[in-house]
C-alpha cells in the first residue's frame, strides 16, 4: 500500500510540475505587449486635443488598449490596428499628466506630459489678415 501511495504522490508532483512549467512558458512577458507611448505635439495646452499612440507587438492585436490620464480612463478601450492603438486626449487641467497605455493589466507604458494654460491672443481675436494699411506713408520718391 505504501508503494501505491508513493507512486500516486510522484504522479501528482509530476503533473503539478508540468502544469507550472506550461503556465510559465505561456505567460506573456510584462513588457512584451505595449512597447511605447507617445503624445502628439511638443507643447501641450489645456482644452487642446492631442493624439495619444501606443505601439504594441504584432502578437497582441487581440487585446484592447486602455488609456488613462493620472489614473482616470480616457474614453473606451481601443483595439489595436497595424501594431498601434490611438485615442484623442484633451487635457482639462494644467500641470503634470501621467498618460498610460495598459493592455490586459499585464503590460503598460507611460509618459508624463506637462500641460500649460492655453495662451491668449493679444488684441482679442487674431482674425486679422496679417497685412496693414499704411495710409500712403510709403509714397514719394527716392532720389
Amino acid at each position: 500500500m505504501k508503494i501505491y501511495q508513493a507512486r500516486r504522490a510522484g504522479f501528482g508532483l509530476t503533473a503539478f510540475t508540468a502544469v507550472a512549467a506550461a503556465a510559465v512558458l505561456a505567460a506573456p512577458q510584462a513588457s512584451a505587449l505595449v512597447q511605447g507611448i507617445a503624445v502628439s505635439g511638443s507643447t501641450h495646452y489645456v482644452d487642446t486635443t492631442y493624439t495619444v499612440t501606443a505601439d504594441v507587438t504584432v502578437t497582441s492585436f487581440l487585446f484592447k488598449v486602455t488609456f488613462t490620464d493620472n489614473g482616470t480612463q480616457i474614453g473606451e478601450p481601443v483595439p489595436v490596428s497595424d501594431g498601434k492603438a490611438t485615442i484623442s486626449w484633451t487635457p482639462k487641467t494644467t500641470g503634470a499628466h501621467e498618460i498610460k497605455a495598459v493592455q490586459e493589466l499585464i503590460s503598460s507604458k507611460s509618459v508624463t506630459i506637462t500641460v500649460a494654460p492655453k495662451p491668449t491672443t493679444p488684441g482679442g481675436g487674431g482674425t486679422g489678415t496679417g497685412s496693414a494699411d499704411l495710409g500712403g506713408l510709403l509714397s514719394g520718391s527716392a532720389g
